[in-house]
C-alpha cells in the first residue's frame, strides 16, 4: 500500500470502511463467476436467462444464481484489502461490503471472511453500481461519512462522496483523476501482468499441432507451397486451441481451484481477469478462422469443426466417463485430418487408427494420473471418474497399447507403407520402442509419478525420448 497524499486521517471509530468486492476484496468478478458457473451447469438455461434478462441487471444476477452459484470459499482474494478490514474491525470501526453483485453473494462473501455488520448488494430492482451505489452510501453514512475502497471508474461517484480514498491498481488516467479529489489517497499497486495471458494460451501445448504435418510424412514428394500451407494451418490450429483452453478454464474454475496444481492457473488464481480472458478468447477464435481461411475454405471449416467439437467436449462430454477419453483421442485425429485438408494429401486408414490408439492410451493415462494423485473424496473434479474406475482405466490403457501394436503392424504391411519405405520389414521393428514407451507411461501413471499433463511429461522424460528417438532412427533406416 503506497500513500499518494501527504495528508492522512486517523482511523476514527465512527467512520465506517466500505469495501467494493469485485476486483477489490476479490481478485475476480462475481457476475462473471456466476455466469460461467451457470453456463457449465446448464448451457441452454443460461443463454435463455442472458437473452431475456440482459436489460435488468438485478434480475439477470438473481436468475443466474438460480441456475448455479460460484463456490465463494474458493474465490481468490486480496490479502492486503482483507488486512485493512481486519485492522479496522480491531479498532472498533464498522466494515461494510458494497457491491453490484446479488445480495445473497455479498452476504456469502461476508460470511467467508467473518465480516460482521450490514452488507449491501443488488436486490429487487436496485442495481448497486456506479451512481446508485454512491447515492446509497451517502444516504446511509452522509457526505464524506465513510472511507471507500474500489478499483475502477465504476467507483468514481463513491470515491467523490467518501472521506478517504483507497484504490486498487487504478490506471494512469484514473490515478490522475483521483489525485484531483484533494482527499487522503491510498493506492494499492497490484496490476495484472500481460505475461499471464501468454501463459493461459499454453504455448507449450502447441507442439501437439505438429500432427498436422503427418500427411506430409506419408509422401515422398513434398512441394514447398504445400509445406507453407500446412505451416499456416498449424498457426491457425494453435490459435483455435488456445481459444478453447481459455473457455475450458472458465468452465472449469471450481474444479481447477480444487486441484493441487491447476488452482495456480492464471484465471483460477485471479492473476488473469475473467473479462480479459473472455475478450482474448473471442479475438483468438476469429483470428484462427481468418488465418485458416488463408489456406483454404476447407481448412477454415476443419478449424471450426475442431473448436465446435472442443466446446461440446468442454460443456458436456468431459463429464461422461469413457466418452471423455474417446473424444480426446478424436480431437487429436482432427489435427491430422486438418493437415490432410490443408495439404490435400490423404492419410492411410491404418495410420489414422494407429494415432487414435496412441492418444486413446494417453487420454487414459491423463485420467489415471488425476485419480492416483487426487486429494479429497476420490472423485475427479469436473470429470465423471471415481477411484473405482482406476482399474478399468488401467485395463483400457493396455487395450490401447495392444491396438497400437496391431494397427502399426497393419500399417507396415500396407501398400501405403510399401510406397514410402524401401524396407517395411525394418520399419516393423519400431513397434518395440513404441510399445515400451507406452508401457512405461502407464506404469509411471499408476505409481503416481506421471505429470498431470502427459504432453509435458513426455517432453521432459529422457528415457521416453530415447525410445522415441530409437523409433525415428528405425523409420529412417527403413526409408
Amino acid at each position: 500500500m503506497t500513500l499518494q497524499n501527504d495528508e492522512t486521517l486517523e482511523n476514527s471509530p465512527n467512520v465506517p470502511l466500505v469495501l467494493d468486492i469485485d476486483g477489490t476484496l476479490l481478485r475476480t468478478d462475481l457476475l462473471y463467476e456466476t455466469f460461467w458457473s451457470a453456463l457449465g451447469h446448464d448451457f441452454f438455461a443460461t443463454l435463455l436467462v442472458l437473452f431475456t434478462c440482459w436489460m435488468s441487471p438485478p434480475r439477470l444476477k438473481r436468475r443466474l444464481r438460480n441456475i448455479a452459484d460460484p463456490n465463494i470459499d474458493l474465490l481468490p482474494f486480496r490479502a492486503s484489502i482483507l488486512d485493512l478490514a481486519r485492522k479496522a474491525i480491531a479498532t472498533g470501526r464498522p466494515v461494510h461490503l458494497a457491491s453490484g453483485a446479488d445480495q445473497g453473494l455479498v452476504d456469502a462473501v461476508a460470511r467467508r471472511f467473518d465480516l460482521p455488520g450490514d452488507h449491501f448488494g443488488s436486490a429487487s430492482e436496485r442495481n448497486l453500481t456506479n451512481k446508485t451505489k454512491a447515492d446509497f452510501l451517502t444516504d446511509k453514512f452522509g457526505e464524506r461519512g465513510y472511507d471507500y475502497a474500489g478499483n475502477s471508474w465504476a467507483d468514481q461517484n463513491s470515491w467523490q462522496n467518501a472521506r478517504q480514498v483507497i484504490a486498487v491498481s487504478p490506471g494512469a488516467r484514473l490515478s490522475a483523476w483521483l489525485g484531483k479529489l484533494d482527499k487522503p489517497l491510498n493506492i494499492l499497486k497490484e496490476e495484472w501482468n500481460p505475461g499471464v495471458l501468454l501463459k493461459e494460451l499454453r504455448p507449450h501445448q502447441w507442439v501437439k499441432n505438429l500432427l498436422l504435418f503427418l500427411p506430409l510424412v506419408t509422401v515422398q514428394d513434398v512441394q514447398i507451397v504445400t509445406t507453407i500451407h500446412v505451416l499456416i494451418a498449424v498457426v491457425a490450429f494453435s490459435l483455435g486451441a488456445s481459444t478453447i483452453y481459455i473457455v475450458n478454464d472458465l468452465l472449469d474454475l471450481e474444479a481447477d481451484r480444487h486441484h493441487p496444481e491447476k488452482k495456480n492457473r492464471p484465471i483460477a488464481s485471479g492473476a488473469l481477469p475473467i473479462r480479459i480472458a473472455m475478450a482474448a478468447s473471442v479475438l483468438l477464435g476469429f483470428a484462427a478462422f481468418g488465418v485458416a481461411y488463408m489456406v483454404s475454405p476447407g481448412t477454415a471449416a476443419m478449424i471450426l469443426i475442431y473448436m465446435t467439437s472442443s466446446l461440446v467436449y468442454s460443456l458436456w462430454l468431459k463429464k461422461l466417463r469413457w466418452i471423455d477419453v474417446i473424444t480426446l483421442a478424436c480431437l487429436f485425429l482432427l489435427r491430422i485430418l486438418t493437415g490432410s485438408v490443408a495439404s490435400q494429401i490423404s492419410v492411410p486408414e491404418w495410420l489414422l487408427a494407429f494415432v487414435f490408439s496412441v492418444f486413446f492410451t494417453l487420454a487414459c493415462v491423463k485420467r489415471m494420473t488425476g485419480l492416483v494423485r487426487i486429494i479429497g473424496d476420490g472423485r475427479l473434479p469436473g470429470r465423471g471418474y471415481s477411484q473405482s474406475d482406476l482399474k478399468y482405466l488401467v485395463k483400457a490403457s493396455y487395450v490401447g497399447i495392444s491396438l497400437t501394436v496391431l494397427f502399426f503392424v497393419g500399417y507396415t504391411s500396407s501398400t501405403a507403407a510399401a510406397a514410402l519405405f524401401s524396407s517395411p520389414k525394418i520399419l516393423i521393428l519400431a513397434v518395440f520402442p513404441i510399445t515400451l514407451w507406452l508401457i512405461r507411461i502407464v506404469r509411471l501413471s499408476v505409481q503416481g509419478r506421471e505429470d498431470y499433463d502427459p504432453i509435458v511429461f513426455v517432453s521432459r522424460d529422457k528415457i521416453g525420448l530415447t525410445f522415441a528417438a530409437t523409433g525415428v532412427a528405425i523409420a529412417l533406416l527403413a526409408i
